[in-house]
């Protein structure tokens, strides 16, 4: 995705010296609505950034990092992540268990009620349009026509939960599972696949023990990288030769009944902005080899990583919920990694755009003003 010459000349405005002296510069934008608890984000082609406030029930669009509207959902949403698509933005709503599509020309939104009532979490869409999500025991797909097709599985641990998912080459959908309990016996140990053609589920054991997988990222290789939270590692996984463990699962499907909810005005607030200096840390890290996996050790302890976006020349790059965003390139095994600014913030979706990377900042780990940032280097 692009960002419009207008951003590029107020980012460039804004970030001047820092840039200009070999450091990065991240801009963190208040949330018109404070405690919304923004966990997803996407980033429009023409710049525009849309972002969820769960806690709010509303979703935002900071334009040209000058103005926010607000674009207020359904009576009961909570909605969690949004994606981008060419008809419109797609989120997923937990708190009314739906699938959710607005118009942020006309602000009207469509949700589609997730037939067995669980609420949906994470969200990715597919190249034919379909709308793939996790469920707390399962993956859903809402496809273009409105059917929504629900594979669920037994989870590891009774406290866990499904967490993130990837679209992967030739339509194989990648999920995790998580819980909160640390690392070793009470953590929680597979990322699977599911081939929708076929039903079957594969289960890939992690290669730290109790390692906690949280984020998932799907390679156009083929291969997976996986965040596993507590173990503080990122995992490159190759499934070709890999361990695993396979059942086929009975999926149900029936067409979700569409509801539709009028125009509602945007609430247009002027963009606030604090500016800071982000100095990189590099580090050199070599990979541990297992079979079928590689595995880097996040140089900062804590790290606590899961959202990672690849960009085109292969680097992966990951969120820190314990204060820092990250760079790893896989070939060289180099780990630069920038501060956030603002302490115990919770950070949640990270979005790529070209060199600019986008995050959410939900203040999960305490009363702290929530925000959205951007690092530019």
């Amino acid at each position: 995705m692009k960002f419009t010459l207008a951003f590029f000349a107020l980012a460039c405005t804004i970030a001047g010296p820092a840039a200009a002296s070999g450091f990065a510069t991240i801009i963190e934008f208040p949330t018109p609505t404070p405690q919304s608890l923004p966990q997803g984000l996407d980033v429009a082609k023409d710049g525009s950034v849309f972002y969820t406030e769960t806690a709010a029930g509303r979703i935002a669009r900071l334009q040209d990092m000058r103005v926010t509207r607000e674009y207020i959902l359904p009576k009961g949403a909570s909605p969690n992540i949004v994606k981008i698509a060419s008809d419109g933005v797609w989120f997923t709503d937990g708190g009314n268990s739906a699938i959710g599509r607005l118009d942020p020309d006309s602000g009207a939104v469509v949700e589609y009620p997730v037939p067995s009532g669980a609420a949906p979490n994470f969200l990715q869409i597919a190249e034919d349009g379909s709308k793939w999500f996790s469920e707390p025991s399962g993956v859903g797909r809402l496809s273009p026509s409105g059917a929504i097709t629900e594979w669920h599985v037994a989870l590891e641990k009774t406290d866990s939960h499904i967490e993130q998912i990837s679209v992967g080459r030739s339509g194989a959908v990648w999920f995790t599972e998580l819980n909160y309990d640390g690392v070793g016996a009470n953590g929680t140990n597979f990322v699977r696949r599911l081939n929708p053609a076929t039903n079957e589920v594969r289960a890939y054991p992690v290669p730290t023990f109790g390692g906690t997988p949280a984020g998932v990222a799907a390679a156009p290789s083929g291969r997976v990288w996986v965040s596993e939270y507590f173990a503080g590692k990122l995992a490159l996984l190759d499934p070709q030769n890999a361990p695993h463990t396979s059942i086929t699962v009975t999926p149900s499907s029936s067409v979700s009944t569409r509801q539709s909810f009028a125009h509602t005005a945007p609430l247009l607030t002027p963009a606030s902005r604090t500016v800071s200096s982000a100095s990189p840390t590099p580090h050199q890290i070599s990979p541990v080899a297992s079979t079928g996996w590689l595995e880097y050790s996040i140089p900062t302890p804590g790290a606590s990583a899961e959202d990672m976006r690849l960009d085109p020349a292969g680097h992966l790059f990951f969120e820190e919920d314990g204060g820092m965003l990250g760079e790893l390139d896989p070939k060289t095994g180099k780990v630069v990694e920038y501060p956030i600014p603002s302490p115990n913030s919770g950070y949640y979706n990270i979005a790529l755009s070209g060199r600019a990377l986008w995050f959410a900042e939900a203040g999960a780990f305490g009363p702290v003003p929530t925000k959205v940032g951007v690092l530019l280097w």
